[in-house]
This record gives structure tokens, C-alpha cells and sequence, in this order.
């Protein structure tokens, strides 16, 4: 959520689509477009077995953005990993009426307090309800993801009503509509600089033989002013995966900018399930340097608490 692109105002203020730091570059009168580079060179050092470094592409995006009066639509293209796989990442149509707005097609999930692309973090790396346990039935985020249906959103000055029917949260895959997925969302700026906003989800999965449904409560709150942002997040989780598993994440992070081109992050994250009894947790520290107002580059150290991991990073994004 550290930066915001130029979207409809209702599906900017419930976060809908993927940031990007950068204006959009004007094709024609009706179609746009933006993007970014982003590439890294990472590793993890365990207490004990060999160390990992690795250094690639790690993604480059192309999205296309298309107005037409009250109607618009975005699609984004990516090829992500060292393959340069390409796919198709959202794409949807948006009709506004005032403070009202409707979108079909693919898109983001409104969930979480942590932006889908590198142009949107604060850091290199994402917290654990971004993540999820690490090599465990229960790997993978918290957060929604890119999900088929449609969606309705209201925004006010101080805040807004976001509501989705999917045809799932968590499969982006997902095309079956007889198991359906909801979302809704209250967000409220009450004062300059203040964000909050609660999330409910919930899926109802096909395999009876071990739940029926799971679902999730996410609640974020944020201040940015000045040189300093500071945020919050917490997450309910419900049938988490199988039956009556439970749980429960959460984050906390700070930025701080020192100059227009200097800024370090801290953030302390965690995932605790019933089962397995142990929380998975970290800690991560990353300053950054802003060499243009399109480049950055950073540093991450992340300390793996629990499964007493030390991993490290060097991110370079270009965006356009």
C-alpha cells in the first residue's frame, strides 16, 4: 500500500488492482499504459545445512488501461521467474456513476494490508499472513488473490463499501461458480493520514471430506504522514484449510524516510494455527534509496525466528 496509481476513486481507496509508483504513459486519448522492471539477488543462511544465493529477473509487468467516458478497463500482462513465464495476470471493466462503481472480470483481492507487486512494498520480501507457514499443509497467503466475478464499491470521503462475488478467494484459478467466494469490505479515513479497513471472506470449497467452507476476518490500520508511516494488521482465520483448524495472524511495520531519497523499514510478522502448535514468525529490516523517482533499489535482512533462518536481499525496481 505504499504507493497508489491512478484508478476510479472508489476502487483506489479499497485497493483494488496492483500499485505502481510511476504515471502512466498516454497512448492515445483512450488507452494508457505503465510497468515496471524488478529484479533481485537473494539468499538464506539456515544454522545448519548449505547456504542459498541466487540472483534473476524476478518479474516485469506491462498494464494497460482504457477509458472510455464512464466506462474503463485495466488488463495486466506479467512474466514472472526465471523462465519468463507470461501470464495473464487481471483484467476487468469498470463502469463508475459518482461514488458508485461495478467491475467484472478478474481482479485483486481487496484483503490485506500488503500490496501484490514489488512497486507496492516497503520492503523486499512479504509477512507471514502474505506467506503463510513455510513447507506445511498450510503454506500460502492469507490474503485473497486474483479472483474471477464481480464487484461493487461506494466511496464517501471518509469511507467506503466494497462487496464481491467470486467465483473464489483463494483459487485464482478457480472458474466454478457453484462453489462460490464473497468478500466485503468497510474502510474509513476518518482523518488525513488515517486508513483503516475490515475485510470478511469466505469460500465455500468443494471437498465436503474435509470442510465445507473457510473463511477469514482481516483488519488493518494505517497512519503516513510527514516522513513516517506506521501500520497494524490482524487475521481470524476459520476452517483454515480442513475442518475446525483456527488461527490467527498478524503485523506490525514502520517506515521511516530520513530524506526525499532515504528510508528504512522494520516489520515484525506471524501466522499461529491450532495445529502445528508453533507460531511461524520473523522479523525483517530493510533501508531503500530512491535513485529517481522511477528507480529504487533496497536491502533486506529477514530473520526467520522459528525456523531459525537468516535470509538476505538486494531489490533494484524500475517502473514506467
Amino acid at each position: 500500500m505504499q504507493k497508489i496509481k491512478s484508478l476510479p476513486m472508489a476502487l483506489t481507496m479499497l485497493g483494488i488492482g496492483a500499485a505502481t509508483s510511476f504515471a502512466e504513459v498516454k497512448l492515445t486519448d483512450n488507452l494508457s499504459t505503465s510497468g515496471f522492471l524488478d529484479m533481485s539477488a537473494n539468499g538464506m543462511k539456515p544454522d545448519s545445512g548449505d547456504a542459498t544465493l541466487n540472483a534473476e529477473v524476478d518479474q516485469y509487468e506491462m498494464d494497460f488501461f482504457y477509458k472510455f467516458g464512464a466506462l474503463s478497463a485495466r488488463a495486466d500482462i506479467n512474466s514472472i521467474g526465471p523462465n519468463g513465464a507470461v501470464v495473464f495476470e487481471q483484467g476487468y471493466v469498470t463502469a463508475t456513476s459518482g461514488a458508485l462503481s461495478m467491475s467484472v472480470g478478474k481482479f485483486l483481492s481487496c484483503s490485506g494490508f500488503e500490496a501484490a507487486e514489488p512497486t507496492g512494498l516497503f520492503q523486499y520480501s512479504t509477512s507471514k499472513l502474505n506467506t503463510g507457514y513455510i513447507g506445511t499443509p498450510f503454506a500460502g497467503p492469507t490474503y485473497g488473490g486474483y479472483e474471477n466475478g464481480l464487484n461493487v464499491a461506494y466511496a464517501a470521503p471518509k469511507f467506503a463499501l466494497y462487496g464481491a462475488l467470486l467465483t473464489s478467494v483463494w483459487g485464482t484459478a478457480d472458474t466454478d461458480l457453484k462453489s462460490p467466494g464473497f468478500e466485503a469490505q468497510v474502510a474509513l479515513m476518518p482523518v488525513d493520514g488515517v486508513t483503516a479497513k475490515v475485510t470478511f471472506l469466505h469460500e465455500v470449497i468443494d471437498d465436503t471430506t474435509t470442510h465445507d467452507s473457510q473463511s477469514e476476518v482481516n483488519a488493518w490500520a494505517q497512519y503516513a504522514k510527514g516522513p513516517l508511516t506506521v501500520a497494524a494488521e490482524y487475521s481470524m482465520l476459520m476452517n483454515w484449510k480442513v475442518k475446525d483448524e483456527t488461527g490467527n495472524g498478524w503485523l506490525a511495520m514502520a517506515n521511516y524516510k530520513f530524506t526525499d531519497k532515504i528510508a528504512a523499514t522494520v516489520r515484525y510478522s506471524g501466522i499461529k494455527l491450532k495445529t502445528p502448535k508453533d507460531p511461524d514468525t520473523e522479523v525483517t529490516f530493510s533501508p531503500s534509496y530512491t535513485i529517481s523517482p522511477n528507480w529504487l533499489v533496497l536491502a533486506e535482512v529477514r530473520q526467520e525466528i522459528d525456523l531459525k533462518a537468516t535470509s538476505y536481499a538486494m531489490e533494484n525496481t524500475f517502473s514506467f
